[in-house]
């Protein structure tokens, strides 16, 4: 590939004092429009029709969520599997038409997430996931009426970088050329 669309690790070691171990996920976005007050992140029919003709998909989930403060309770409804997360935003980039979010995700026990009913959000989704690889996935969130696309890396310090913005970089070209 001749021409780099993104380079992970500018996202990885995008702060000096940051240590690497802050930062574990990164999604990216391919954005439809944006102005001074959003970025539209929707995704075309075309788009997911061409990923589902490129890639094999790997499987559908049916979600449930629960956000409070920074903890997400998330419960499979399709399998009864339930986990808790925080998830918190380190970095957000835009290149071009490309939106990059860097976060340090870490898994809790499900006790740590509070019984109240002063809940942030509930939301109902469905995953479409496509996997790439053990740390990349190309995914297909539908929340509604809601259609987004993003490509899902989880980060860890003994892949080999290089590969992965090879992997990434390939996916962006087949789906903005």
């Amino acid at each position: 590939m001749n021409s780099k669309l993104i380079d992970i690790n500018n996202y990885i070691f995008n702060d000096k004092n940051d240590n690497i171990d802050n930062i574990n996920l990164i999604e990216i976005y391919i954005i439809n429009s944006k102005d001074e007050h959003e970025i539209n992140v929707k995704t075309s029919d075309n788009i997911e029709k061409l990923i589902d003709s490129v890639y094999k998909k790997n499987r559908i989930e049916n979600y449930k969520s629960y956000f409070y403060k920074e903890r997400v309770y998330t419960y499979e409804l399709t399998n009864d599997n339930q986990y808790v997360y925080t998830k918190i935003k380190k970095n957000i980039d835009i290149i071009n038409n490309i939106l990059v979010i860097s976060s340090k995700q870490d898994k809790q026990p499900n006790y740590t997430f509070p019984c109240t009913n002063d809940i942030d959000n509930i939301c109902e989704y469905t995953i479409k996931e496509y996997k790439i690889s053990n740390r990349i996935s190309i995914i297909m969130r539908y929340d509604n009426d809601i259609k987004t696309f993003y490509i899902e890396y989880k980060h860890s310090q003994n892949v080999d970088i290089d590969k992965v913005n090879e992997q990434i970089n390939r996916i962006l070209a087949k789906i903005l050329h």
